[in-house]
């Protein structure tokens, strides 16, 4: 396979050179261009006209240029990380048919599980997490079904699958090591800030000071924690200017400075059981 390659490579290049293009006032500006019909091929294309996707060339180019790709681990690892990174996507979506037909909650909470989290609805102090390929989930309309808690730690969550909490009734939030969760996703929070009281993002190494700082749209805010991020140089001072725009916020995993510095707690809710129903009772099974 890899000689085939190869052996195209010489072709690849000599039609790389050539411009395929309808429009016959080449011909005249360049005495050199071949025309066949209504097609005209003219060396050295760059010269006239960008690679801007409109042009019957660059088509051509793109499906010739697979050949010219690099077979090498790097290159694979590449190609088979942009696969998964699609596949993610795709997996992280609910189309707007069934969204309207179990409700935003559940939607929701298929987006979690399917990602890897774990979630909790408001009345039941169990988990509900995948088993194997099965969802322990309703698959249709359940009322009062309300979403409380969603444990993301480590899973592959992007904003694709975020963007299904806005609307939802979530209270605690929890994304704990989660390689795609960035400042952008951070910063679209905001969504679902009417809910949401407690935010862990602890370990999540692409959230920098800008993200951090974007927390201060969360009015409703009561905990957060922001433990082991390596990007965010400055965790104190934005841990005090969330302090100065939600008073009521209790920040872990910083230490602040002295003129903001008051007595925290050292458990979060999810710790301490702040959202696990005490009164119900631990055989409660979700529905189904």
């Amino acid at each position: 396979m890899m000689s085939c390659f190869k052996s195209l490579r010489p072709a690849n290049r000599i039609w790389s050179r050539l411009f395929l293009c309808q429009t016959r006032g080449y011909v005249e500006r360049d005495p050199r261009a071949i025309k066949m019909g209504d097609l005209v091929f003219e060396p050295e294309y760059n010269r006239h006209m960008p690679d801007d996707g409109k042009t019957p060339f660059v088509n051509l180019n793109k499906m010739l240029n697979v050949v010219e790709a690099d077979f090498d681990k790097e290159s694979l690892k590449q190609f088979m990380q942009r696969k998964i990174d699609v596949n993610d996507i795709a997996e992280q979506r609910v189309d707007a048919k069934t969204k309207e037909k179990i409700g935003k909650d559940l939607a929701a909470a298929y987006v979690v599980v399917k990602s890897g989290g774990r979630i909790q609805f408001a009345g039941m102090d169990r988990w509900i997490e995948k088993k194997g390929s099965h969802i322990p989930l309703p698959n249709h309309n359940i009322p009062n079904l309300k979403l409380q808690v969603a444990d993301l730690t480590g899973s592959s969550i992007r904003y694709e699958g975020l963007a299904f909490l806005e609307g939802t009734s979530i209270k605690m939030l929890i994304l704990r090591d989660c390689q795609y969760i960035d400042d952008f996703c951070l910063s679209r929070l905001y969504k679902i800030s009417n809910t949401l009281e407690f935010l862990d993002i602890s370990g999540c190494t692409l959230v920098t000071d800008n993200g951090l700082a974007a927390l201060c749209k969360l009015r409703n805010l009561k905990g957060l924690r922001i433990n082991d991020l390596p990007n965010a140089g400055n965790k104190a001072l934005i841990a005090a200017y969330l302090l100065d725009e939600n008073p009521e916020l209790n920040v872990l995993g910083v230490d602040l400075p002295l003129d903001h510095d008051k007595e925290m707690p050292e458990t979060s809710p999810e710790e301490s059981g702040q959202y696990s129903d005490s009164s119900t009772n631990s055989s409660n099974k979700p529905p189904t």
